[in-house]
């Protein structure tokens, strides 16, 4: 940032205070705003743990809406996840383009169009085919509205309180994950698609009544409009003037043209980069392989009571880990943040590998009863667990430490950090590269998981991911830049 940026900044100084109910009253207009807007990360949270309720019910009652029966292999259920991540990198792409061109608020009905059609095919899919399509569908819609949405929420609110309204589209998003894993107690897998579908309906009314970002609206030289929007989101005693001058000023220092030109800057490389990266410990610390397989988890991990209820559990109390994020994000910054949540992950990794290891399985030779007959029934063998089925709740504890930890974080920040990084000109474009890295990366942890457990044993896998966590600690504190109470332009 240049001195004349940081002298603008300085002027920025409103005439009178502002009284705090009047402070309080804006606040409470954009979060009802970032509120609407996140609807679709609601539905973006169905989709994600969506597959916990087709696995639920194929252990059971594998009948689809038409009365069929629909088997999925193994490979098909770690599709059902990774084809999420795989759509999302078109969503992506579309997304950087689409909300340059068209603006936040048209971009944010633009982005649930292939979600409608996607869950609609869910919820009428007769075989694994239409499922999987559906799925990369979905995957489109979640990559469209990771952009457009996170896009809008960071460009509404003011800069001190952005992290904390921020946090609203990780609070949706897990409303939505344990939502679904919840009612799909009750309903079948197909009642739940249809049912988001439903959503996403409600959703295409809800946003033509949003404003449109006002950075967008400076950046395109519609002073007018944003202006008339800053007064209503800023109030009357901001100088709106010095901002959109500020706001200018921190955008014409990045190329403004449409290209793609801005990729060989150092400076936007090296963001980039630190994105990347910050991505790859969000992945291989496991964040996604818990949240979409939480139900496969706790079998293989030997937990024998009611999956389906501890996954409810497990989806639901990250909510509780978004709130203690909501109110140390901007107060304590982004990398402290980061920092206390992979080290609560590493340590929570490190107890479950040892709690799994410890249950290895001892075997016993059984002889048949008929001495004589052992040529023609040969000994068979099974195992015995080392540990008793009254110990199950300590792995669910650990596995609620961990995800508890990863929500007052690694979760969410990194997708926050991508629409920080970069002013508004190039904000769509360099946050669809950074994201799209990131899903790809998202992806391989996904279907890697069956491969992983395999090799690795489950024990083996916790402790890979405690690594991985630990050495996102070191990284974070030292090269991850902070952005909390910055103007991101």
């Amino acid at each position: 940032m240049t001195a004349e940026v940081k002298t603008m900044e300085k002027e920025d100084i409103p005439q009178k205070t502002e009284p705090p109910h009047e402070r309080r009253r804006r606040y409470a207009l954009q979060i009802f705003i970032v509120f609407s807007a996140s609807i679709s990360y609601f539905v973006m949270g169905m989709s994600l743990s969506w597959p916990n309720v087709v696995e639920s019910h194929h252990f059971e009652d594998n009948s689809t809406l038409f009365g069929n029966t629909l088997y999925l292999h193994p490979w098909q259920m770690d599709m059902l996840n990774s084809l999420i991540s795989i759509g999302s990198v078109l969503g992506l792409l579309f997304a950087g383009w689409i909300v340059r061109r068209l603006g936040r608020k048209k971009s944010l009905i633009v982005a649930v169009l292939p979600g409608l059609v996607g869950w609609a095919l869910l919820g009428l899919a007769y075989n694994a085919y239409l499922m999987l399509i559906g799925r990369f569908l979905d995957g489109i819609t979640s990559g469209m509205v990771t952009l457009t949405a996170m896009t809008y929420a960071t460009e509404i609110p003011d800069a001190a309180f952005r992290g904390t309204i921020s946090t609203i589209c990780c609070f949706m998003f897990l409303m939505g994950a344990c939502f679904c894993t919840a009612i799909g107690i009750a309903l079948t897998w197909y009642y739940v698609a249809l049912g988001n579908m439903c959503v996403l309906l409600v959703y295409i009314c809800i946003v033509p009544f949003l404003p449109e970002s006002p950075t967008f609206l400076v950046v395109t030289g519609q002073d007018d409009r944003a202006i008339k929007v800053l007064e209503r989101l800023r109030g009357t005693y901001a100088d709106i003037t010095n901002e959109i001058k500020l706001l200018k000023k921190m955008n014409d220092e990045i190329t403004s043209d449409t290209s793609w030109g801005f990729l060989l800057q150092k400076k936007v490389q090296k963001r980039i980069l630190v994105l990347s990266i910050l991505f790859l410990v969000q992945a291989y610390s496991g964040t996604a392989v818990l949240r979409a397989n939480a139900v496969r988890i706790l079998q293989d991990s030997g937990v024998t009571t009611n999956k389906s209820m501890v996954a409810t559990l497990l989806l639901l109390l990250p909510i509780a880990g978004a709130f203690v994020l909501c109110h140390l994000v901007d107060r304590a910054g982004r990398k402290v943040c980061l920092a206390i949540s992979l080290t609560l992950m590493s340590i929570s990794y490190i107890f479950l590998g040892t709690r799994v290891y410890l249950q290895k399985s001892t075997v016993v030779s059984l002889i048949p009863l008929e001495p004589n007959n052992t040529a023609a029934l040969p000994p068979y063998f099974t195992t015995e667990s080392d540990s008793g089925e009254d110990t199950w709740w300590l792995t669910v504890v650990g596995l609620i430490v961990c995800i508890f930890s990863m929500n007052i974080g690694i979760e969410s920040l990194p997708w926050q950090l991508s629409s920080e990084y970069f002013p508004t000109v190039i904000r769509s474009q360099a946050m669809s590269v950074s994201v799209v890295i990131g899903c790809l990366i998202a992806a391989t942890a996904l279907q890697l998981y069956s491969y992983m457990n395999e090799v690795l044993t489950t024990a083996g896998l916790f402790w890979t991911y405690a690594a991985v966590s630990g050495l996102g600690v070191v990284y974070t504190m030292l090269y991850v830049p902070e952005t909390a109470k910055e103007m991101v332009g």
